[in-house]
């Protein structure tokens, strides 16, 4: 009987991780940029490095979140 909520809110919640892994995406090409940028200019890349590992977990984390949404939001689909 609630399952059309739970349904709506899988769905809401599966297109905000989808957003946030193509964002987390863009932030690591930008992150991969800066650290050639820097490491062409001779500069220190140490602490582009740290964050770009830690964008790097990140999008993996996001992505493995993505991974169980859909399939939850396929579950409901198929019980409906």
């Amino acid at each position: 009987m609630h399952s059309g909520p739970i349904r709506i809110w899988g769905a809401i919640e599966l297109a905000k991780t989808e957003r946030r892994v193509a964002l987390t995406n863009m932030c690591v090409e930008l992150q991969r940029e800066l650290i050639e940028h820097l490491s062409q200019a001779g500069d220190d890349i140490g602490s582009a490095k740290i964050i770009f590992d830690s964008l790097l977990v990140s999008l993996g984390l996001l992505v493995a979140h993505r991974q169980r949404l859909r399939e939850v939001v396929n579950a409901q689909a198929v019980a409906a």
